[in-house]
């Protein structure tokens, strides 16, 4: 917050008041924004005045309160004034004073109703670097209330009232709020918006739905050309410029290690594909495209001799391989001759320098978005049914970890097997054995004729299920007949088949899936063409066409994502950003199960 210099006579002042050797300050601006004293010392000076004069005090005892970082006692203080009986200018400090340390206690909706004072009408009354100053205040709260869209409005507001120094921070900060939001909400915001933020927003949807970086370069400097007057077209946001850099810098000769031969070779050509069709994509734009190397992963039984290869072959950047051994293999190594993008995880350790990232669909982001999806939507309290796989564990560890760290309880779980014996492992997570037992306890003793129906338990908000196709299709029939058919699930994507023949996804309707785009919106740019040539590519094998698209999207923006952590792609197997340890994390996107078809359904993480 910008603090405001008093001439050293105010000082000396405050300090005769607190000795009781003065009479007290009238207004506020007689007070320094950093108070000498303490905010008790203040408080014992304000309980012997009364009013206005007792009022002020207790004003600025706050404001020394909230610059200790006391935000508990700041709002104790406050309380102890009557906002309404104060002037103009003391109603808007009051307010600032109850936002900030709204915030620092973590309550952003306090604080943002504490901005909607009516004082705030007659802002304008008080100095420029204390409406900045509030108005940045306001933006913070915004962010935190997952409202970005209204923070980045409020930044381009006052982004030419800011010192020049300032600036540049300011406009990372309009980019970062922008960039949260959906290609969909940028359009929705672009249609409405005019002047400078309509300028941001075309910046926004360059960057949200091109994912080709050399489309992505290209498209931004005509964008700073037709926008010579905008803020951001001499001085692009840090993360824009690096895409600049990089994209000025990328690799010329890249290898694609891949299993050719044997089990994978289907999921290695899909791949293949799917890399291709968005290289070839800029490539059909007229820019020029890096080489591509084809290598067999299962040729080398040594992948140090793949790599002396590779080097020799002047291979400037891998992507691959996808065996999960070889990963493993992989991070292993003291070292990587090259810079590597592998197309599956390891559970071992990766240094914090390492050249060797790390891209998949693992279940884990399925499980880690229910479990954000879940507790966005107001659930608290979850159970979890899970298949006795290894991936249901892991998607079941994921999930557990996710909730569990988000304040979520989590009060039970279901590893599903055997059909037969489903009904009965839901009965108990859902207790509805004991509701039956209560009821004919209560039967026994007031009549049989008492009429009660049996009820689960009432600490439960939703399922998390992750489970096969045939599992998946008893538990929306089960819920229903154990008196729990409203209870939300949220499943990952192995519970339902893609393109379904005949009776596959009975049952399901009303389950909520985690997808990735190219199966549930299937909106993105590539999907047409690619599944023109590819039919398959609409199917369950979409997810490893739409999987090395994204490689080639992601590879050499890596750089920009582990210097911006921030950062989100816009793939198409969801919303894609980089982890401190490699590792490529995922968004997905959410759709419902109706009438056998998953359909794209309005919950979206923090929709923006």
């Amino acid at each position: 917050m910008l603090r405001i210099n008093r001439l050293p006579i105010l000082s000396l002042a405050l300090a005769m008041l607190l000795a009781g050797c003065s009479s007290p300050p009238k207004q506020l601006s007689d007070l320094p924004r950093t108070p000498l004293a303490s905010a008790e010392q203040i408080l014992q000076n304000a309980d012997r005045r009364s009013g206005a004069e007792a009022h002020l005090l207790r004003l600025h005892a706050a404001q020394a309160a909230s610059n200790a970082g006391q935000h508990e006692q700041t709002q104790v203080i406050l309380q102890q004034i009557p906002q309404s009986e104060l002037p103009v200018d003391q109603q808007i400090r009051f307010s600032e004073l109850q936002a900030t340390s709204a915030l620092g206690l973590n309550n952003p909706a306090m604080a943002l109703a504490a901005l909607r004072h009516s004082s705030m009408a007659q802002i304008g009354s008080i100095p420029m670097d204390e409406q900045l100053a509030i108005q940045q205040l306001r933006a913070r709260a915004f962010e935190l209330t997952g409202d970005s869209l209204s923070a980045a409005r409020e930044r381009v507001f006052i982004h030419n009232l800011l010192p020049v120094a300032q600036q540049q921070a300011n406009l990372n900060a309009i980019w970062n709020d922008i960039s949260q939001l959906s290609s969909a909400k940028l359009q929705q915001a672009h249609a409405a918006a005019n002047g400078e933020m309509r300028g941001w927003l075309e910046l926004a949807l360059i960057d949200s739905q091109l994912g080709n970086i050399d489309l992505q370069a290209r498209e931004i400097k005509q964008w700073q050309s037709n926008n010579p007057g905008h803020p951001a077209a001499n001085a692009l946001p840090d993360s824009l410029n690096q895409l600049l850099t990089l994209h000025a810098s990328r690799p010329k000769h890249i290898a694609l290690l891949l299993p050719f031969e044997g089990p994978l070779a289907s999921a290695a050509q899909a791949l293949r594909d799917g890399f291709l069709a968005a290289q070839y994509q800029a490539y059909g734009e007229g820019i020029d495209q890096p080489r591509i190397s084809l290598y067999d992963s299962t040729a080398y039984n040594n992948l140090q001799d793949f790599y002396a290869q590779a080097v020799a072959d002047g291979v400037e950047w891998v992507i691959g391989p996808l065996e999960r051994d070889q990963v493993s293999a992989l991070a292993a190594l003291p070292s990587l001759p090259l810079p590597t993008l592998a197309l599956n995880y390891t559970e071992a350790p990766i240094a914090a320098d390492s050249s060797l990232f790390q891209f998949g669909l693992a279940p884990e982001d399925e499980a880690r978005s229910a479990a954000l999806q879940a507790w966005a939507e107001g659930h608290r309290s979850m159970a979890a049914l899970t298949a006795q796989t290894d991936w249901g564990n892991r998607a079941y560890q994921a999930f557990k970890e996710t909730w569990e760290g988000l304040g979520g309880i989590l009060i039970g779980r279901e590893m599903i097997d055997q059909p037969a014996e489903m009904a009965g492992q839901i009965g108990q997570l859902l207790q509805i054995r004991q509701s039956e037992q209560r009821m004919q306890r209560m039967q026994r003793l007031l009549g049989n004729s008492l009429m009660v129906q049996p009820t689960p338990r009432q600490d439960l908000d939703a399922l998390f299920l992750a489970a096969t196709p045939q599992q998946a299709r008893q538990l929306m029939p089960t819920l229903a007949f154990q008196y729990a058919g409203d209870l939300p699930v949220f499943s990952t994507s192995h519970g339902y088949q893609v393109n379904p023949l005949n009776n596959e996804n009975a049952d399901l309707d009303g389950i909520l899936v985690a997808e990735i785009p190219w199966l549930l919106s299937r909106n993105d740019s590539l999907y047409q063409p690619v599944t023109q040539n590819w039919p398959q590519a609409s199917g369950a094998l979409g997810r490893l066409y739409a999987m090395g698209i994204d490689a080639q999207r992601i590879f050499s923006r890596l750089p920009q994502l582990q210097q911006y952590p921030d950062t989100r792609v816009n793939g198409a197997t969801g919303q894609l950003s980089l982890s401190t340890d490699g590792r490529i994390s995922r968004q997905l996107s959410w759709g419902v199960m109706e009438a056998g078809e998953l359909s794209p359904t309005s919950l979206a993480l923090q929709e923006q």
